[in-house]
């Protein structure tokens, strides 16, 4: 079968497409046929060698966000069950593990990081990280939701958003920036985005502003960041007295200065989120399966042409880009 790999050494240029021996399935592993995998900033990182993660095995096959369809039958699953792949590889027996924070578990880390990924026709996963997509969901929105959308779900369950409050969402039209702005719109948030897209609004947001303007005055309860250290002053500057501010990308960087006397003044807080648990995946796709959720797509790729999907990564997009892999 077909993979797409990177390493030892590391950047776009460097991405192979090989020939690889497709997967035997392992004890409670199931096999399942890779349709649709999504690029985001971790996989981007990661193929030019910036990943905050330990990375294994070298050469690695990128890709950690995927569908596919299941290709052996298991406890679970059917041959033929369209599913989703939560993306965390975790043990089961840590005490994050127990305490139903699977994403945190100290033995694991993210599917297609320290494990091979979803840039390849078939993978083995253990069948727990399979979840059944509901027929309500299409593919290319499904394909959204290991990522794209459980990051945001679980920033705003982390931030405590609550029906009423102000949200300020920078990144506003990238991949999860579009799941917050709808998942905040549907609890009752007035959303607003940091972002050149006007067409933001059919997603939520009841303005957009372009950065550096901003009103100096503007508050919010909640704003998130996921763009890392090129706009955490300015994101800082517009949390409201007791407000919150999430992060959960370095797409610019993973350092940033902190006013400590505002913070404690202010009695401001300031949140990290990453990825969500099982059980939060389930709940956000039953939410999303009973709205009208969409995941806009900039341009679609095969496996043979991830050097120029990273280029196009590189570019001002209008939504999100899908390797179609088979």
């Amino acid at each position: 079968m077909k993979a797409v790999t990177i390493g030892p050494e590391f950047g776009k240029e460097n991405l192979r497409l090989v020939d690889v021996s497709k997967p035997n399935a392992g004890y409670d592993d199931v096999i399942v046929r890779i349709t649709k995998a999504g690029l985001n900033p971790i996989d981007y990182n990661l193929v030019h060698g910036k990943i905050v993660y330990s990375l294994t095995p070298i050469p690695h096959i990128p890709g950690s966000e995927a569908i596919g369809i299941v290709e052996s039958s298991s406890r679970r699953f059917k041959r033929g069950d369209r599913v989703v792949i939560y993306n965390r590889s975790f043990d089961g027996t840590c005490n994050m593990c127990r305490s139903h924070n699977e994403h945190l578990c100290v033995n694991g880390g993210i599917w297609g990081v320290v494990t091979n990924g979803a840039y390849t026709e078939y993978v083995s996963v253990p069948e727990r990280n399979l979840f059944r997509i509901p027929d309500s969901i299409e593919d290319d929105l499904a394909v959204s939701l290991p990522i794209g959308a459980l990051t945001a779900y679980r920033s705003l369950i982390r931030s405590n958003a609550k029906a009423g409050e102000k949200i300020l969402i920078y990144g506003a039209s990238g991949n999860t920036g579009i799941f917050a702005a709808q998942f905040a719109n549907l609890m009752g948030l007035e959303v607003y985005g940091v972002s050149r897209k006007s067409w933001l609004r059919e997603y939520g947001c009841r303005e957009t502003y372009r950065m550096g303007e901003i009103p100096k005055d503007f508050k919010a309860d909640i704003v998130l960041n996921s763009l890392g250290t090129n706009f955490w002053t300015d994101a800082y500057s517009h949390v409201e007295n007791k407000g919150r501010l999430v992060t959960f990308g370095v797409l610019t960087g993973r350092e940033a200065p902190l006013d400590i006397a505002r913070l404690y003044t202010s009695e401001i807080s300031v949140i990290g989120s990453t990825g969500g648990t099982t059980k939060d995946l389930e709940n956000m796709m039953k939410i999303v399966s009973q709205n009208s959720f969409r995941a806009p797509v900039s341009a679609r790729f095969r496996l043979d042409e991830m050097k120029q999907a990273m280029t196009e990564f590189e570019n001002e997009r209008d939504g999100r880009i899908i390797i179609d892999v088979s």
